[in-house]
């Protein structure tokens, strides 16, 4: 597999965050959806670097801990 696809987190994250976005743009009438649908990717990238930062913060933590 590619590199790209070895990330969990961002698999894990993206399609819900799509579906999210996409059904803010369709469903709120008047093209009002749009900035709702840019914030739920706002967001995604928030959660997503969070957990990141806290995942490899943790494993530095227990590589530390092994020696």
């Amino acid at each position: 597999m590619m590199k790209v696809f070895k990330n969990k987190r961002y698999w894990i994250l993206m399609p819900p965050t799509l579906l999210i976005g996409i059904s803010l743009i369709i469903f709120i009438p008047n093209n009002d959806g749009f900035p709702y649908a840019f914030s739920s990717l706002v967001l995604f990238w928030i959660v997503y670097y969070t957990r990141t930062y806290y995942a490899e913060k943790k494993n530095n933590r227990q590589n530390k801990e092994s020696l």
